[in-house]
Parts: C-alpha cells; sequence; structure tokens
C-alpha cells in the first residue's frame, strides 16, 4: 500500500480530471491528434520529407498517440530528445507523439512537426547512429 504522502499528487490530477471532464479531455484529445496528422500530411507526406501516419483515422480506433512512422524514426528521435521534445520510439521506424490535453496547446502540436520538419531539411540525424534493424 503507498504511503499517505505519496498519494497526496494523485489526488491533485484526480480532482483536475474531475473537473474538467473525462468526455471533454477525450474530445480535445481527438481533436489535437486529428490537428497533428493533419499537420504531418499537409506538411511532412511529401517525398522529400516521407513521413507517413501510422495510427488509425477513425476516431473509434484512435488513442490519445499518434504513430508517425519514418524511416529514420530512431535517429529523429534522438534529435528530438537534443531540442528537449521527447517522444516514445518503437522499433524499427515509430515516433509516438501524445499531445495532453489537459496541458498541451495546439500551438505545441505545431511547433512539434515544426520541428520534425527542421529536422530533415538541416539533416540533424546525421548526428546519430544509424538503427541495426
Amino acid at each position: 500500500m503507498p504511503a499517505i504522502l505519496s498519494l497526496a499528487p494523485v489526488e491533485g490530477a484526480l480532482k483536475t480530471i474531475l473537473e474538467a471532464g473525462i468526455e471533454a479531455i477525450r474530445k480535445k484529445s481527438l481533436k489535437m491528434t486529428s490537428y497533428l496528422m493533419y499537420l504531418v500530411d499537409e506538411t511532412l507526406s511529401r517525398q522529400m520529407y516521407d513521413f507517413t501516419i501510422g495510427t488509425p483515422r477513425e476516431a473509434e480506433r484512435r488513442s490519445g498517440h499518434v504513430a508517425i512512422e519514418h524511416k529514420e524514426g530512431m535517429r529523429i528521435t534522438e534529435a528530438l530528445r537534443t531540442r528537449g521534445v521527447v517522444p516514445d520510439f518503437r522499433p524499427p521506424n515509430i515516433i509516438r507523439a501524445a499531445p495532453i490535453p489537459l496541458y498541451n496547446t495546439y500551438y505545441e502540436i505545431w511547433k512539434f512537426v515544426q520541428q520534425l520538419r527542421e529536422i530533415i531539411d538541416k539533416k540533424s540525424t546525421s548526428n546519430f547512429q544509424r538503427s541495426e534493424r
């Protein structure tokens, strides 16, 4: 059983979730992931960038993250981390981004996509080793 003091932050987080309402959080999550997918499609799907979306497009099949696929996914993830962005990487090529409706903004999502674009434009992945896979 957790110590009582360890549970204090959980109470605050639950209070925030209850105040916002789980339905409103889910609705905003879907809007944020849709926006992220739209930006990737519009900005990064061209051949020079070659990003694709691996997440289902249908809202009822999608959770709160977007799987962004790229052949250099691991190296792009490392380049993002040097810029203070911490996505999740899944081999062999998936960069998972999870905009959090309670505190991320649409501007931050836009900025994230600009970071991806800049990493490719500036060839920032060349600083990192290729995956052995």
